[in-house]
């Protein structure tokens, strides 16, 4: 059981001293359902369900029907908060970024959950960085939610990321990247891409409750649906600027190159309001097979090989520039259509 809980209710008044309909300014009922929610609580663990911490300043929980919670580092003065792991897994249960600096916060995936401590005294984080430094790929299966005040939310495993089923809340902005983040005075400054393949299969990936979804890769394979508001995937070997997300070309290390920078199957469709898809790796194509959709604005498909298109629609204007283009399907624009080879 967390002991947090008892040291929380021992320095509060007595509630039998007199008869109240409230407590800590919650109705009772409402304290009720908080005790019933968390009493049950296990210890506070260095690893749960595929998630091992790495650095002593991230601690896990659980809530009281199981979903992981992870007690996010404090923030440094840019609001940073930095999360080293061994492992990082989501399973179908989700998982519980706890952002939250007052004593309680409500979630979707557990109901009330206790603050975290390591936000006492700095409030909560603005970017929520989860990067993993051990050679094990991850798997996203399930939610991610952040508990209290929303924050971004990155996911950087240069060893590879895979989602199937998984999903976010209460995060404004997702990214998903290979890249090692590179600090720059306590701020995120860039993504150092020199490897690894971000994939969609399966269940798929929902982001349409989130303003910005974002994938920075060596390479990415669309296996499965892609939802999304704005969607932008930067594939290649690069330097990518973690805010306005402008890439610059690594110098050829000699590394293999991918066969694909983005690769979407005839299953992998994309749709969002806005799609931006750039692979910037010379002589390496981008094949979308699975429908292109973008609902409330612009396609912009930037490929320094052969693109090939089978099914593009934009209410907006479909921007393309590649170094060959195989259209083997119909290209709607509600606006413009652009084509620079």
């Amino acid at each position: 059981m967390d002991v947090r809980q008892f040291a929380f209710l021992a320095g509060q008044p007595s509630a039998a001293v007199k008869n109240r309909e409230s407590f800590l300014g919650m109705p009772k009922r409402g304290l009720a359902f908080l005790l019933a929610n968390v009493m049950f609580w296990q210890p506070m663990w260095a690893q749960a369900d595929g998630i091992v911490v790495a650095n002593p300043n991230t601690s896990l929980d659980r809530a009281g029907n199981g979903v992981p919670i992870i007690n996010i580092a404090t923030p440094n003065g840019s609001g940073l908060s930095h999360n080293q792991f061994h492992d990082y897994n989501v399973g179908a249960q989700g998982v519980i970024l706890n952002n939250g600096s007052a004593q309680t916060s409500n979630t979707q995936l557990a109901g009330h959950i206790i603050g975290n401590p390591n936000l006492k005294n700095s409030g909560s984080a603005q970017v929520i960085l989860n990067e993993v430094i051990s050679g094990n790929p991850s798997q996203l299966r399930g939610y991610t939610e952040v508990a209290g005040q929303s924050a971004r939310v990155i996911v950087a495993n240069p060893y590879g990321i895979t989602c199937n089923g998984c999903g976010f809340i209460n995060a404004p902005r997702v990214t998903l990247s290979t890249g090692k983040p590179v600090l720059d005075n306590g701020r995120l400054d860039r993504f150092q891409v020199d490897q690894g393949s971000v994939a969609i299969d399966g269940a798929g990936l929902n982001a349409s409750n989130v303003d910005r979804f974002e994938i920075i890769t060596r390479s990415a394979k669309i296996n499965a649906q892609l939802q999304a508001q704005n969607l932008t995937i930067v594939a290649g070997r690069n330097d990518v600027n973690a805010q306005t997300l402008n890439a610059t070309a690594r110098a050829d290390d000699g590394s293999a190159k991918p066969q694909l920078a983005i690769d979407s199957s005839a299953l992998g469709g994309m749709y969002a309001g806005a799609i931006k898809l750039v692979g910037t790796e010379a002589g390496v194509g981008v094949k979308l097979d699975g429908k292109l959709i973008a609902s409330g604005g612009d396609i912009q498909l930037d490929a320094n090989g052969q693109l090939s298109l089978v099914d593009t629609s934009a209410t907006g204007a479909v921007n393309v520039k590649a170094a060959s283009l195989d259209a083997r399907g119909p290209v709607y624009a509600g606006t413009a259509l652009n084509v620079q080879t």
